[in-house]
């Protein structure tokens, strides 16, 4: 039994119904993704020559990440604009937004990365010593209990903390009911302590830990004071939960095959490096006699310590005392085959098929502006319908709790990074005309592979060669004509 269940099983005894599942679990895997170290997959055994077995770990490209990173930047940057229908109402608003404890500017990026990496967040606002307050929340420590389709009106937030060291070390466990019904919102403290961090243990009085906390708090209001806000995916792993899952959630056999030829990337240049080998002889040191003064002295011919020689059996070296061996080094099958693979997993997550490029240095996005249609800008809109909508109501009840007035709340995406088709495309066919893109290039850009774009070129000139023979413009003629 883990924590979740804990809490599962202890608040089923009072009547809650917390959705549990295996959602914890999926969140707890996309976690590792999103560090970029998979237990059971970046730690590995390999038996060697000898029948020893040896602890290997594989390079990881970090893609889980680097995706939760783009997606954050396509819906939400600093140029994204939160205004109210007046000014003062709008700098009254982002003077909370961005007092130094609440820092939105900088915060809900980050909160909104973890959301596509976990698959849910929250916000919750509320009043502490005069302040208005935004708590940012990962998704794993949200707990839904009420709630109609994805609607979610009830949920639990977790925190944790600990006391004491060793065998005295006390584990507590701070649960807060978030409800939001008929025109109220509720919010209940409770606190439990444990001998142990897998089970909710022994409920204690909240205001022995928290003396200056309301353990029930309650207000009249026609808007909630959290929000439960993710990627707008539907749930394939618990279809009866409101949960939402990670982007790259049904992508892990896609990461894996990333990092898999990556770290084959990385060791053929370990492995494929250049090596000399060497007599075992020759690497011994041998007695030199300086013929001025008659000192002897030991001197190698060889670094020892140069990893490039490598020494074997005198016997065996064919009556070569040095040989040469250098190795063809596969770098650009890698390149290929990781691109490929990028292009899987960038597809499968909705930034279409193009989106990343490794050079063999580090991965790059292929195209820095979007199109209106490309299958980035798409995914974009779908995922900020369920964003925009947390956003605004986290507004609304700011809003409320300071006692700004207001009558609209708009909420503007940054566009510089889209740019319309019809513009790019005419902007592109300029660059042609103008000589700074060649053709082929063009109609790449467009999509097709290298082999496609060299194919129609060969028939456009296929076609303008039968037309000039047909009007009878064949080279004579044009010689005559210049």
């Amino acid at each position: 039994m883990n924590l979740y269940e804990s809490i599962q099983s202890d608040l089923g005894k009072r009547g809650i119904n917390v959705t549990v599942g295996n959602m914890y679990d999926l969140m707890a895997i996309c976690k590792q993704w999103y560090r970029g170290s998979v237990d059971d997959f970046h730690y590995y055994d390999i038996q060697l020559a000898n029948g020893r077995k040896k602890r290997c770990e594989r390079a990881t490209m970090g893609m889980a990440k680097k995706s939760c990173e783009d997606y954050a930047k396509l819906e939400w940057t600093e140029k994204t604009k939160i205004e109210l229908d007046t000014e003062e109402g709008t700098k009254r608003l982002w003077s909370v937004l961005d007092n130094k404890k609440n820092d939105f500017t900088v915060n809900f990026p980050i909160a909104l990365e973890k959301a596509f990496a976990l698959g849910n967040g929250a916000l919750v606002e509320y009043k502490s010593e005069g302040e208005t307050l935004i708590d940012y929340i990962d998704g794993d420590l949200i707990m839904p209990y009420k709630y109609t389709n994805s609607y979610i009106y009830g949920v639990i937030t977790i925190s944790t903390f600990t006391e004491g060291t060793g065998n005295d070390k006390t584990y507590y466990t701070h649960l807060t009911y978030h409800e939001f019904e008929k025109g109220e919102y509720k919010k209940i403290n409770e606190l439990y302590k444990s001998k142990d961090d897998i089970t909710l243990g022994q409920k204690i009085n909240f205001k022995e830990k928290f003396p200056g906390v309301d353990e029930i708090y309650s207000v009249k209001t026609k808007n909630p004071y959290f929000q439960v806000y993710g990627p707008n995916l539907a749930n394939n792993y618990d279809f009866s939960s409101p949960l939402r899952v990670s982007i790259f959630a049904n992508s892990f056999d896609r990461l894996k095959s990333i990092d898999t030829k990556y770290d084959s990337f990385d060791k053929e240049f370990i492995k494929g490096k250049k090596r000399i080998v060497v007599s075992s002889k020759a690497l011994k040191a041998k007695v030199d006699v300086d013929p001025e003064t008659n000192e002897t002295r030991k001197v190698k011919y060889f670094d020892d310590s140069d990893e490039t020689y490598v020494a074997i059996d005198g016997n065996e070296m064919e009556g070569q005392p040095v040989k040469e061996i250098d190795f063809n080094l596969r770098a650009q099958e890698h390149i290929d085959a990781i691109n490929a693979e990028l292009n899987w997993y960038s597809s499968a997550i909705g930034l279409g098929s193009n989106f990343y490029k490794f050079d063999g240095v580090s991965v790059k996005t292929a195209k820095e502006v979007m199109s209106e249609n490309s299958e980035a800008f798409r995914s974009r809109e779908h995922h900020q319908l369920t964003i925009h909508s947390a956003i605004y109501d986290m507004v609304a009840a700011i809003c409320e709790i300071e006692g700004i007035q207001y009558k609209t709340i708009t909420i503007t995406a940054d566009d510089s990074i889209i740019e319309d088709k019809d513009t790019e495309q005419m902007r592109s066919m300029q660059e042609v005309t103008q000589g700074l893109k060649s053709k082929k290039k063009y109609l790449m850009d467009k999509g097709m592979s290298e082999e496609e774009a060299k194919k129609e070129l060969e028939e456009i000139q296929k076609e303008k060669q039968a037309s000039l023979e047909v009007f009878e413009f064949g080279s004579d003629t044009e010689k005559e004509e210049e």
